[in-house]
């Protein structure tokens, strides 16, 4: 087996073509396509139920999709062995759309956990200053020591990212980030992963129906109907069709 080399490759972050992914006789993408940069914000905007979330649980492996290609650091994520995969997953950070903390474990053995999964060998005083680094850059080094059932909405959303972000990811996958926030909440969050993304100069795809989050955040926006990629371009550019598919999202947009 070859050896796994993710540090040398300066093509596309994400590489996504033609692939397809049906359940059953639900066919949810369909020769999709899509191609993320180095510091690129790909926001991927589609109804509820059009395989938003599906797409990027394709991407990091967690589904197989049917046929097509999706290449992540020019390594073919259905070629990999579970071992790739979990190398590969060390460079990507997922958001998962309702943070998915540990009940059990306070905000110190949340954030512990990535390094542990991926057999990190670091001494506690390594450990603990990477920990710390981690809250501070999301305003919460105070809850380290707090319970997930102690923390907001807001505080749990916050806590996910540093998590996510803990190992320093290349690539961020953005399920819903503001989904259930109310709206203050909700711009300190697309806040911060405007800052974090800035500083650690990290490729992303968001997931969102939010129309301020794709404007905020967004390099490019993608429609995405019918399973395909139905319209590419920036905010304005999008907003500005007189397509009905594509208008229809943004009609609510002032």
């Amino acid at each position: 087996m070859a050896e796994l080399d993710t540090d040398n490759w300066h093509g596309p972050q994400i590489e996504i073509s033609n692939v397809c992914k049906s359940f059953g006789n639900n066919k949810v993408l369909v020769d999709f396509n899509l191609s993320v940069n180095k510091g690129e914000n790909v926001v991927v905007l589609g109804k509820s139920g059009s395989g938003k979330s599906v797409l990027i649980k394709c991407v990091v492996g967690l589904l197989e999709y049917d046929t097509g290609s999706i290449k992540v650091l020019g390594n073919e994520i259905a070629e990999l062995s579970q071992i790739e995969l979990d190398k590969i997953r060390v460079k990507i950070g997922f958001l998962f759309q309702n943070s998915a903390l540990y009940d059990s474990m306070t905000v110190r053995e949340n954030l512990e956990f990535p390094m542990r999964r991926h057999w990190f060998e670091m001494s506690k005083v390594e450990t603990d200053k990477l920990v710390e680094e981690a809250l501070e850059n999301v305003g919460l080094l105070n809850a380290i020591d707090m319970m997930p059932a102690d923390l907001s909405g807001g505080m749990r959303k916050r806590i996910g990212l540093a998590r996510t972000l803990i190992l320093k990811p290349e690539i961020v996958l953005y399920d819903e980030p503001t989904t259930g926030l109310d709206p203050i909440t909700g711009r300190e969050i697309v806040q911060l992963m405007m800052d974090l993304q800035k500083k650690y100069n990290t490729s992303s795809i968001i997931i969102s129906h939010d129309m301020s989050v794709a404007k905020t955040t967004s390099n490019k926006v993608v429609i995405l109907v019918d399973g395909k990629n139905y319209a590419e371009g920036s905010f304005d550019q999008l907003q500005k069709s007189e397509d009905p598919k594509v208008k229809q999202f943004f009609e609510s947009v002032l």
